[in-house]
Order: structure tokens, then C-alpha cells, then sequence
């Protein structure tokens, strides 16, 4: 499902917000966004933001209130959660733009 541009706006408000948390608390981050490194993908999938800090990982991938429970959605909560099993300094958290 395509957001439509407010819709996007606020996706991508959210991402930044999170961004910005993780640099506060030192972390190196990767986000799906202009001006920063891109997430490799996982599973075919590339998460809004990965972030590293003491062997730590973190991905995070955000929708919003159109996208949630898309089959997009879903299929991606599967995937990170699947690689976030792997290892157990890797987690995964989704979050809603609201």
C-alpha cells in the first residue's frame, strides 16, 4: 500500500524523531532516509533504521496508521523479527506515526 504525501511526511517525521534518540544515546546509525547511509536489506526487506552501539542492534521500522497490518507490513514484521531471533543483541520494534 503507497502512502500519500502527508501521510509519508509523518512516516518519515517519525523515523527522523527515533534517529535522533539513538544518536542522543551514542548509537551509529543507518536510516532509509536522505542524508544517511541505507539499512542493507533483510530478507528482501530494508528497514526505516538499524541502529549499533557495544555489539547492540537495533531495527526499528515504522508505518503509519494506512500501512499497519498491510501485507507489506506483516510480511516485513516477520522478516526482522526472524533475524532479531538470530542473535540475541539484535532487536526488533515497530512504531506508528500517528
Amino acid at each position: 500500500m503507497q502512502r500519500n504525501q502527508h501521510s509519508q511526511t509523518k512516516h518519515d517525521d517519525k523515523v527522523k524523531e527515533i534517529v535522533q534518540e539513538f544518536l542522543k544515546k551514542g548509537f551509529r546509525v543507518k536510516a532509509d532516509l536522505e542524508g544517511f547511509e541505507r539499512p542493507g536489506l533483510i530478507r528482501g526487506y530494508c528497514p526505516d533504521i538499524i541502529a549499533f552501539k557495544d555489539g547492540q542492534r537495533k531495527i526499528v521500522e515504522v508505518e503509519t496508521e494506512e500501512t499497519v497490518k498491510s501485507d507489506r507490513d506483516l510480511n516485513q514484521q516477520q522478516a526482522f523479527r526472524e533475524e532479531a531471533d538470530k542473535d540475541n543483541k539484535t532487536t526488533f520494534t515497530r512504531r506508528v506515526a500517528r
